[in-house]
């Protein structure tokens, strides 16, 4: 008995050691006092906690706060130590890896992105990968705090629970064990996750969803992705495979996906079904100042050379923009049908021309989307970006400290 009251106790104190730690990363600063009546917890409790957390260097104190103190006596405002260690994301997109490294306070200390369009094989890219960790774990080092772990986002189906990247359609990578070799090159936690479900997590922790219980995060770039985010708590499924609905039938006869199916809605509403509809005006001789630009070779029409286009009013660009903000719409209204959530955001590589995709976007859903569940909803762009699923690498590992603070301490 006096064995299952130690365990209880020692259960208890960490689900008020992160109870804690979540109010502090919310609200801070905060007092002791102000702690205690937000979190429920006496004074000794929070007093107690508080103290192991600044022995620990993972909550510092920052100052008076007058207007929150006890009678007579000021109260020390509290946060978590922006210097109580460090987290690296990785995100491995289909033509690119892009790798940040940040301090606890979030604020990105350094970052690396490449194009992978130089390696012609997963081998070469892999061990580019590996070269970039080990540089960013290198420069945590230096800085003599710990490293809390690796977040990792790909574009694919992970098995979660064996860390193993299952099928990447648009890299044709399978049965890929990242994180295990993650792990043999650098012997801290790693955290791997489809991008989309962390971009979700990233938004919601982040970024344009922290005010939102619910939200849908929809990602397209060269594939096309969703991460779900209900009652505060990312959707991952049984499996681990919730969000790929870039993979939903739209169209029972349309396009070869990827993928091995027809008619997916990624063939009609990603970077490529963009880059498709451009071409295929310019084949029709439909006058555009593309054509000029990239010299008989659609190898050359990229996002930014659209973008470009579209400022200058160019009519190919802004209808192939339009139309494939309409596919866009076209899925997010299904999804919002099916999931009703209070907000809905865009991210991905094609977030760089949301401004011309979302009229487009948010016309659609206004005409397919039931009334009732458009009420109050917010159709933006994501505020990290492009970096969405990178700092949603970031989020997952932090989500792990904040909840798991006992295996961090000492």
């Amino acid at each position: 008995m006096t064995q299952r009251n130690s365990v209880d106790h020692a259960a208890m104190r960490d689900m008020n050691l992160a109870l804690i730690l979540n109010t502090l990363r919310a609200e801070s600063p905060l007092s002791r006092v102000a702690l205690a009546n937000i979190t429920g917890l006496n004074k000794a409790t929070v007093s107690s906690m508080v103290k192991e957390l600044i022995r620990n260097n993972v909550v510092r104190e920052i100052g008076v706060d007058v207007s929150n103190s006890d009678v007579g006596r000021p109260a020390i405002n509290l946060e978590p130590d922006p210097e109580a260690g460090y987290i690296i994301g990785l995100e491995i997109g289909v033509d690119f890896i892009s790798v940040v490294t940040v301090n606890f306070a979030i604020e990105v200390v350094a970052r690396r992105f490449e194009s992978t369009a130089r390696y012609f094989n997963q081998e070469a890219i892999l061990d580019r990968v590996l070269f970039l960790l080990q540089e960013s774990y290198e420069q945590v080092q230096k800085r003599q705090r710990p490293l809390f772990g690796i977040g990792v986002g790909v574009p694919g189906l992970v098995d979660v629970a064996s860390g193993t990247l299952l099928f990447a359609p648009n890299l044709n990578w399978r049965d890929l064990p990242l994180r295990d070799m993650i792990r043999s090159a650098i012997d801290v936690p790693v955290y791997l996750a489809n991008e989309a479900n962390l971009a979700a997590l990233g938004e919601s922790y982040f970024g344009a969803g922290q005010e939102s219980d619910s939200l849908l995060y929809v990602s397209s770039g060269v594939g096309l992705g969703g991460g779900i985010v209900l009652n505060g708590r990312l959707i991952e499924g049984a499996s681990g495979f919730a969000g790929e609905v870039g993979h939903m039938t739209v169209e029972k006869d349309g396009l070869e996906c990827n993928c091995g199916n027809k008619g997916c809605w990624e063939t009609l509403a990603s970077q490529r079904a963009l880059f498709r509809r451009v071409s295929e005006a310019l084949q029709q001789g439909q006058p555009s100042w593309i054509t000029q630009m990239i010299q008989d070779d659609p190898g050359r029409i990229s996002i930014p050379l659209i973008a470009e286009a579209a400022r200058q009013k160019d009519p190919v660009a802004l209808q192939a923009l339009a139309e494939t903000g309409e596919w866009l719409g076209v899925g997010i209204a299904s999804l919002m049908n099916v999931i009703n959530p209070q907000r809905v955001i865009f991210g991905g590589p094609l977030w760089t021309v949301h401004e011309y995709l979302l009229p487009s976007i948010r016309e659609t859903v206004a005409q397919r989307a039931w009334h009732w569940v458009q009420e109050g909803v917010q159709i933006i762009p994501a505020a990290y970006g492009e970096d969405t699923a990178v700092m949603g690498a970031v989020a997952i590992v932090y989500r792990d400290v904040l909840n798991k603070p006992r295996r961090w301490l000492e």
